[in-house]
């Protein structure tokens, strides 16, 4: 799954798929571990809610234990984790309501 889809100017630039947003950066780095995530997330099932919610305890625990700003890619990885999670609940909510 995409986050952002990618819009093209009459010029056939890219448009910015992110509106001049503030948050572009954080974005892009979110987008680019959504579709590239770390390796430690192998030994994991994403599909299940138990295997997504480990992934999450370990970037959580990556992330507090931190020390430098350089080591801020595990917002990217927590958050990327969260939203992953997030979508395990859409995805079930969305079969409920379907009847699939």
């Amino acid at each position: 799954m995409e986050i952002i889809t990618i819009r093209r100017h009459h010029s056939g630039e890219a448009a910015d798929p992110y509106g001049g947003s503030p948050d572009a950066e954080f974005m892009r780095h979110c987008r680019e571990v959504d579709l590239n995530p770390p390796a430690t997330w192998d030994a994991y099932d994403l599909s299940t809610e138990a295997g997504a919610r480990k992934v999450i305890e370990m970037e959580y625990k990556e992330l507090m234990a931190a020390k430098a700003p350089a080591e801020t890619r595990e917002i990217y990885h927590l958050a990327v984790a969260l939203l992953r999670y997030w979508r395990l609940h859409q995805d079930d909510h969305t079969t409920k309501h379907t009847g699939d």
